[in-house]
């Protein structure tokens, strides 16, 4: 009797991590100090087909979600979304272009408090493929301060 509970247990917590399959493997920029930020978890709503990647559709609305501990603090705080469609390493189409990080959440940004940001976006770029996006929030006052991220993507035709 006590197996077959453990094995109901188990079943319902593996049904749990397939439908929450929001969460998205995420990487550091390259360009960024990553002992500036930690980063705890990465959801990108609707992403049904994570945590490898998500399928994006052209014009569709999406939130990006992510739980971090900065590791400095900022009263001007900025934020933007890159995509590199071409793979080429090089973040050059602007799906969100820099603007003030604090329409997305309460500033100043203090340091060792761990914190969410949603941020909203429609993907709008016509491009096919699988490709990663950046996501970057910095200190508008030193650049070097900063948490950045990529995520894979797909989009199809």
């Amino acid at each position: 009797m006590l197996k077959m509970a453990v094995r109901a247990v188990l079943l319902i917590a593996l049904c749990f991590s397939v439908v929450n399959s929001e969460y998205v493997n995420r990487k550091f920029c390259r360009n960024v100090d990553p002992s500036k930020c930690s980063i705890h978890s990465v959801k990108l709503d609707p992403c049904a087909d994570g945590p490898g990647f998500c399928l994006l559709r052209r014009e569709k609305p999406y939130r990006l979600s992510f739980d971090f501990t900065p590791r400095f603090e900022a009263q001007n705080l900025q934020l933007s979304l890159h995509s590199d469609d071409d793979n080429s390493g090089n973040f050059k189409t602007v799906i969100m272009p820099a603007h003030d990080a604090c329409d997305h959440q309460i500033c100043p940004l203090e340091d060792n408090v761990r914190t969410t940001y949603d941020v909203d976006f429609v993907f709008l770029k016509k491009v096919y493929g699988k490709f990663p996006i950046q996501m970057k929030l910095w200190n508008g006052s030193n650049e070097s301060e900063a948490c950045c991220f990529t995520f894979s993507v797909k989009t199809l035709k």
